[in-house]
């Protein structure tokens, strides 16, 4: 009798140990339809931290040897440049910062270039995030590396799939304007048989790709954020002397003045491809950030860093050593926070 006793507690320990895991599996079925397992982590968060009405927010995130930013205008209004290189620690840092933000529609997703480090975790962010207007670099050649054409094919996933997906090239012009803000391109040229683009797509090296990223200008309250993307110096030299004919850049009737920068994005990395004495003189930034990692090939270097010190002192912050760098500009000033 007491054997029998024993069994039955056995049989009962199994029942319960059986239908936990069967209500655990079905529970992982139901939240992998609306979000994927490998980035349940990312959906985790205790708190909403949102952006407060009539600040801009600019937060540059680290992703090791990458690229992303986000940038939460002072409408409410988001925008994401780049998503890292596609590693899946990255895409979790990503999603987790925009969980944390409270963000499930960015309003304007910016796929600044080809480059892998910087397009990788793009077709991820398509995917699990609604997107309003989607910039994406000119080039005819989307299988050029397995980061574009993942992005690529997931954008036409989603025009296929009528997501009310709005597609536009990154080239010279407005991203969004009001009363406010400035956000836009100043570069690449919008002319693509002759210009960056059209270099890319017939001969897509190094420096091609390089030069046909784009490069983006964020103003609110008096700061000027200048994001150099990964342009090298010839390139940077060019823009200089573009804008040093009327110095000004004009796009739809807006004047654009770039020495109302503040934050200078550093570009290419740090790379001592990328200076640019000429365009560090007109800018003269405050502030300037580099996305970097330990695998960043010889990046930031060290004779890049002297040319920007010059004006920048100290405050050169780099997201390997800070982790993400958020900036928050509103009151006439602004206030660099980093993540450690």
């Amino acid at each position: 009798m007491k054997s029998k006793n024993k069994l039955t507690k056995a049989h009962i320990i199994a029942i319960v140990t059986t239908a936990v895991a069967c209500i655990a599996a079905v529970a992982i079925i139901i939240i992998n339809l609306f979000i994927p397992v490998k980035y349940l982590y990312a959906y985790l968060n205790l708190s909403v931290d949102k952006n407060m009405s009539g600040v801009l927010r600019v937060s540059f995130i680290g992703v090791g040897y990458g690229d992303s930013t986000l940038i939460e205008l002072p409408d409410g209004k988001t925008a994401l440049i780049d998503a890292g290189n596609g590693r899946r620690a990255n895409e979790i840092k990503i999603l987790k910062l925009l969980n944390r933000r409270g963000i499930n529609k960015i309003d304007y997703l910016i796929c600044s270039s080809v480059s892998e480090k910087r397009c990788g975790g793009l077709k991820e962010i398509l995917k699990y995030k609604q997107v309003g207007k989607l910039f994406a670099p000119d080039c005819k050649l989307t299988r050029i590396n397995d980061g574009y054409r993942n992005f690529c094919d997931e954008a036409n996933k989603a025009a296929n799939d009528r997501r009310n997906v709005i597609s536009a090239n990154c080239c010279y012009g407005e991203i969004a304007f009001t009363d406010s803000y400035t956000l836009c391109f100043l570069s690449p040229s919008a002319d693509s048989p002759g210009g960056e683009y059209g270099d890319l797509n017939e001969s897509p090296t190094e420096e091609n790709i390089a030069n046909a990223s784009a490069v983006i200008w964020l103003e609110y309250a008096g700061a000027g954020f200048f994001f150099a993307g990964d342009i090298t110096s010839v390139k940077a030299d060019k823009l200089y002397s573009e804008y040093k004919l009327n110095d000004y850049f004009e796009i739809n009737g807006r004047k654009i003045s770039l020495t109302a920068c503040k934050i200078l994005k550093m570009g290419a990395n740090g790379a001592k491809s990328s200076a640019s004495p000429l365009l560090y003189d007109l800018l003269k930034p405050e502030t300037a950030i580099i996305s970097v990692g330990e695998n960043g090939k010889d990046c930031p270097s060290a004779e890049t860093l002297t040319q920007v010190q010059k004006y920048v002192g100290d405050k050169i912050y780099s997201t390997q050593e800070c982790g993400t760098v958020t900036i928050e500009v509103g009151g006439g000033n602004y206030t660099v926070f980093k993540e450690k």
